[in-house]
């Protein structure tokens, strides 16, 4: 500390300052060898504190000191297996900041994507895969607490990773994506009726209590859809629960660590080309499309929304890349797409709580 910039402050504030929390960790070590590789194993056992509220530490870590990443991951494998072990990309400040306010499992919001304009296209995808990996794990403590919110945004992070996905489709190799699309949408269908149901009984059916109707009817109503949604939060809950959740940020991992790209060309480009090419193509089709708007059927409205939300996503992520003018152009247009977004989404979930509500009608008969 003496010889740091921090001296001559940390001095004069030196009794102001205090911790805001405080971890205390029995850690054991040993060094394991993995076919020609050696990886660090820490065993963490403590507890975190903040003011009256504590949390307990009991994790492995795994730190790769020589060898192949590979290796690594091939031991992280077994010990999800054998110990039902859960990857968290929280550091423990991270989590130390969060026990402050008795929220370690709150809802988790998408970080800020910061790309530099040195970087290449196939580096600038592992920083947006990781991201949207951090941000759908983050929020596996609220989705078990049956938090709406972290339904919500665990969903997003998942649509994140798989929109990025499709935007550099051009540099990631055909055989591995399917696989990873394919477990990334199997965990967002196992989270999409709690979500679906939830805006259903919060936006349809609660505000009609205060409303002019039936009391009688819509207490039954909104009871029937408690139902439903509890079920449907237990459902999202049990997905994480299963070695299938388990392993697939670990397969994400893997797979950003091993993936070759399918144009060396396009990947070793800088960022910012790739980017605006990607963005002005997807807006040119959108544009083709919305022209017949109107004559579209609600699942190709669907896929239209589906479309918009991508190029938003687009944007959020290249954004870093521009000058802070072209950064308000661009938050210009996200939030035009937001707003077409929006709209497709009211048509889209008015064809959905009709379907609901039908089905609740037949049931009750």
């Amino acid at each position: 500390m003496k010889q740091t910039p921090l001296a001559g402050m940390a001095k004069k504030l030196k009794r102001k300052l205090g911790p805001v929390f405080r971890t205390s960790v029995d850690r054991t070590t040993r060094v394991l060898r993995i076919g020609a590789s050696e990886v660090e194993l820490a065993v963490d056992s403590g507890t975190i504190v903040a003011g009256r509220h504590m949390r307990p530490i009991s994790e492995f870590e795994l730190e790769l000191k020589q060898g192949r990443t590979s290796d690594l991951i091939r031991l992280a494998r077994t010990f999800e297996r054998k110990t039902g072990a859960e990857l968290d990309l929280r550091s423990k400040s991270e989590r130390g900041y969060a026990v402050i306010d008795n929220n370690e499992s709150a809802a988790v919001r998408a970080e800020e994507i910061v790309l530099t304009k040195n970087m290449t296209v196939n580096e600038s995808f592992d920083v947006i895969a990781f991201s949207a990996l951090r941000h759908f794990t983050s929020n596996a403590g609220a989705v078990r607490e049956l938090d709406a919110e972290g339904i919500h945004q665990m969903r997003v992070g998942l649509r994140r990773l798989r929109a990025a996905i499709s935007l550099f489709g051009a540099i990631l190799p055909i055989a591995g994506v399917e696989r990873i699309k394919a477990e990334l949408k199997w965990l967002t269908g196992e989270l999409a009726a709690a979500r679906e149901i939830d805006v259903f009984l919060t936006e349809k059916i609660e505000p009609l209590e205060a409303a002019d109707a039936p009391k009688r009817g819509v207490r039954a109503i909104e009871r029937q859809f408690a139902r439903r949604r509890g079920a449907a939060f237990e459902r999202a809950r049990h997905a994480l629960a299963t070695s299938r959740y388990r392993r697939l940020p670990i397969d994400v991992l893997e797979w950003l660590e091993a993936k070759e790209s399918r144009s060396q060309k396009i990947a070793n480009a800088l960022t910012k080309e790739f980017a605006e090419e990607i963005m002005l193509r997807r807006l040119k089709k959108l544009r083709n499309e919305a022209r017949s708007l109107e004559e579209l059927a609600p699942p190709q409205r669907h896929r239209l929304r589906i479309k918009i939300k991508k190029v938003r996503y687009a944007v959020d992520f290249f954004r870093s890349l521009y000058s802070d003018s072209a950064q308000s152009s661009l938050d210009d247009l996200s939030d035009k797409l937001k707003e077409a977004q929006g709209a497709l989404g009211a048509l889209n979930d008015f064809v959905a709580h009709r379907a609901m509500a039908t089905d609740t009608a037949l049931r009750a008969m």
